[in-house]
């Protein structure tokens, strides 16, 4: 039976989930990701959460002919709503950064679940959302598929302060086999080339310092 395989994006996000009892895959989509995880042996079990009952119901039948259905609960619950049980990883991912601070402000006991958390959009507005979680991002991996950057946050529980620059574009960038933190911070300041106004500028400035200090970092591992 041939295993769905992950972009690079996905197999990042698979990477950072530790080996588990139990997980979760909020907004499963496809059931890529989730099927993935169970037949390596990473998570024993998973619940697999989508909104979309298409979603759900393409997920299931891939869950059922890889042999897998009896290790995985579908859930149609709204965000971690579908934890039902004391997770070890949740995973969050392919959505908008504001549906899934959304999700963190539920009122659900995340109970020391590693997060893996891939938004699309409003990052920082995420980042404030991990923080009053009382979570701190230990890794953004930049990860570079089909011809666009993405970031896969790995948070753990912990107390962790944003600066301005933190908020805007990120806390540890990272490297992957697939891009740099400077790649990833030249596409962002061609995206923010054209952006009017004193927060824009302010929002450049701080791109050319972060790649000047990544430029530092390289030089000095020299």
């Amino acid at each position: 039976m041939r295993l769905p395989q992950l972009d690079a994006r996905l197999r990042r996000i698979a990477d950072c989930v530790p080996d588990c009892e139990l997980a979760a895959d909020i907004g499963c989509d496809h059931g890529k990701l989730t099927a993935w995880l169970l037949w390596h042996g990473t998570c024993q079990r998973m619940i697999a959460s989508d909104l979309s009952e298409v979603s759900r119901a393409k997920a299931r039948a891939l869950f059922n002919r890889l042999g897998l259905r009896d290790r995985v609960t579908i859930s149609a619950a709204d965000g971690l709503h579908a934890l039902t049980e004391p997770m070890d990883a949740v995973i969050i991912s392919g959505m908008g950064g504001g549906t899934m601070a959304d999700m963190l402000a539920q009122e659900v006991d995340l109970q020391g679940a590693t997060l893996i958390l891939s938004p699309q959009t409003e990052l920082p507005r995420l980042r404030e959302a991990v923080a009053k979680r009382h979570y701190r991002i230990c890794h953004e991996y930049v990860v570079k598929a089909d011809g666009r950057f993405y970031l896969v946050w790995q948070a753990m529980p912990g107390e962790m302060r944003l600066s301005g620059r933190e908020r805007a574009l990120g806390v540890s960038l990272s490297a992957t086999d697939t891009a740099s933190p400077t790649d990833y911070l030249r596409w962002q300041l061609k995206v923010a080339s054209s952006w009017q106004g004193e927060e824009a500028e302010q929002y450049r400035q701080w791109i050319k310092e972060m790649i000047a200090d990544e430029k530092g970092d390289d030089s000095g591992s020299l």
